[in-house]
């Protein structure tokens, strides 16, 4: 059985010169052929615009969709919405280089591009840095609120100066 990153290949050789479209579902059939990914469920689509030159592929893509992911207030599960807008340049040619960021090289023998790991990589590097219910992270209403419970927020901080940095000023003090 052909595995399902298979499916995320474009064949650009006998494809005239100019723009073609592509379309891509990426489920979480597509997650669990990186057993290493923080992402285990998701649905997204990615859109592929692809301009064919002599020698150069370039691809304008766009990923929209959601995943699961951990609410970093709760610890509970939920879907975050998340899109991604990139391009990636592909040089075909007989020269061998290691791939950059963005730029993939590939020879005159090969006829199609795989771009699973490049939608892998670009959907985890889309993710905020901090995952919290709601859209912008400030309301605590859908996490769990039993949770919330045992969480001591930064507003739940008493006012004034810790006893303990005032006794280290006052040593600094007297030292002085």
């Amino acid at each position: 059985m052909a595995s399902i990153l298979s499916t995320y290949s474009i064949s650009y050789k006998g494809l005239k010169l100019g723009a073609h479209s592509f379309d891509f579902d990426i489920q979480n059939d597509f997650f669990s052929e990186f057993p290493e990914s923080e992402i285990k469920e998701g649905s997204l689509t990615a859109k592929v615009l692809m301009n064919k030159q002599n020698n150069l592929l370039e691809f304008d893509i766009v990923i929209k969709g959601k995943v699961k992911v951990t609410c970093d207030r709760c610890m509970e599960q939920f879907f975050l919405p998340m899109e991604y807008k990139g391009l990636l340049v592909a040089k075909i040619g007989n020269e061998h280089f290691d791939d950059q960021a963005d730029i993939i090289f590939l020879t005159d023998d090969d006829h199609e591009v795989n771009l699973a790991q490049y939608l892998y990589e670009s959907i985890h590097l889309s993710l905020p840095l901090k995952r919290y219910h709601g859209l912008n992270g400030t309301s605590v209403e859908n996490c769990d609120q039993e949770m919330l419970n045992f969480i001591k927020f930064e507003d739940d901080k008493p006012t004034g100066v810790d006893p303990v940095w005032q006794a280290l000023k006052n040593l600094l003090n007297d030292n002085n």
